[in-house]
């Protein structure tokens, strides 16, 4: 080898070494890989959003006996016949009663209804907060996951163009190849530095993210994702939509308000009928528990029903209305939701699987070709750097697939509802 390849060589190395605190992460160390299901399962105990919701339900709850209890009674005294111009009560009768306001017949049951309604429409609005915050988790595990396998394509590709670069000077130094092959070298590594580099910071950023989720430290350390396999589409969607409709929280909680909207308007009718008042009286109590008894009968009439009660009832024929078209607008919605993420997922899925097959390995062949040919002197350092992007490109190609396969079916399980990858919901 000449003096001059020596140099050459020399200077790739070194600026290889000066490269080489660009090229990797800081992961923590020891750490064992994440796992997915383990992650969910702190989010459900731990996500601030989630522990509101499920506090929300748990007040609604409480609330459904308040609904079925009576009035609180009044208990009073009176005094009777004080001698006039004089405040000698104890020569007064004295009358103790006792006074209990019965709704009419309906209402309480209508009330118990009303509230049941909105105990079941907390619950099912917790869960779909649950599955939000669940979903949120599945995407930053997917861009861990995705941010950790391009920073091992670039690895590779840095791993190639090492020796390519060594090669493309070597070549330059002897007049084999013209010095921009040598240029373009050494633009190629330090841009391979700086892509690492961005994706060291994209990476904190997802991490910081998933912390936010799981209510820790934003700087925590977090560990590699475990592999994410490439898997096919569950289910089809009108199997899907059928589920969703016995299982979709949003879409059961506009069930329940329609639900609770009707027993609101049959009780605001049941407003228009009288409630009664019972009161028990003892008349002078020195003579005992026998002594002279009052009981009186009187009506709760809802004398102003014009102004108040029937407009009460025009209130809530408003309130179902609204409440049954915005089950239905949920309704859609949902249908649209499971077509579209079913879709998109099988799309991605049928472009992951073609370069995982066929691609890829023929992107490495491609590699290997322009490699052989470019050290053997008969190729173009141009077609051999071509043939490095475009492995890059659908590894990166076949990786952003399977995110976004995952991605459309944890959209999908929000959606439907239930569980579509078992074990990680």
């Amino acid at each position: 080898m000449t003096s001059w390849c020596r140099t050459i060589l020399i200077n790739v190395t070194m600026v290889s070494v000066a490269l080489a605190p660009l090229t990797g992460f800081a992961e923590p160390a020891a750490l064992p890989p994440l796992s997915l299901s383990v992650l969910l399962e702190e989010a459900r105990k731990a996500n601030p959003e989630i522990r509101a919701a499920r506090a929300r339900w748990d007040a609604a709850q409480q609330r459904v006996p308040l609904a079925t209890g009576l009035p609180a009674p009044r208990i009073g005294i009176e005094l009777e016949e004080i001698p006039r111009g004089t405040l000698k009560v104890d020569q007064a009768t004295t009358i103790f009663s006792l006074l209990q306001t019965l709704p009419f017949p309906g209402k309480l049951s209508l009330r118990h209804r009303v509230a049941l309604k909105e105990a079941q429409e907390a619950a099912a609005m917790f869960k779909q907060t649950e599955w939000e915050v669940l979903t949120q988790v599945k995407a930053a595990y997917n861009d861990l996951f995705l941010l950790d396998r391009q920073r091992e394509i670039a690895e590779e590709r840095t791993r190639w163009a090492r020796p390519s670069a060594a090669a493309a000077r070597a070549r330059y130094a002897t007049g084999a190849a013209p010095q921009r092959d040598a240029l373009q070298a050494e633009a190629e590594l330090l841009t391979l530095a700086n892509d690492l580099a961005v994706l060291h910071h994209r990476r904190d950023a997802a991490a910081a993210h998933l912390n936010h989720l799981l209510d820790r430290e934003g700087h925590a350390a977090t560990a590699a994702p475990g592999p994410i396999p490439l898997a096919p589409v569950p289910g089809d969607p009108e199997t899907l939509m059928a589920q969703a409709l016995t299982q979709q929280p949003a879409l059961l909680a506009a069930q329940f308000a329609a639900e609770r909207a009707e027993a609101a308007w049959r009780l605001s009718k049941r407003e228009l009928w009288p409630d009664f008042e019972t009161m028990l009286a003892l008349r002078n109590p020195a003579m005992g528990p026998i002594g002279p008894w009052d009981l009186s009968l009187a009506l709760a009439l809802p004398f102003w029903f014009w102004t108040k009660q029937r407009y009460g009832v025009k209130v809530a024929v408003a309130d179902q209305a609204s409440a049954a078209a915005a089950y239905q607008a949920m309704r859609r919605g949902v249908e649209r939701q499971i077509h579209e993420h079913w879709h998109e997922a099988s799309a991605a899925y049928g472009s992951a699987a073609l370069a995982q097959d066929r691609l890829i390995p023929l992107a490495r062949q491609a590699v290997a070709s322009a490699m052989a040919a470019y050290e053997g002197g008969r190729g173009s350092f141009t077609d051999m750097t071509a043939a490095l992007q475009a492995l890059a490109q659908r590894q990166d190609d076949y990786y952003r697939q399977v995110v976004s396969v995952e991605q459309h079916v944890a959209m999908l399980e929000q959606a439907v509802g239930v569980s579509l990858r078992g074990g990680q919901s």
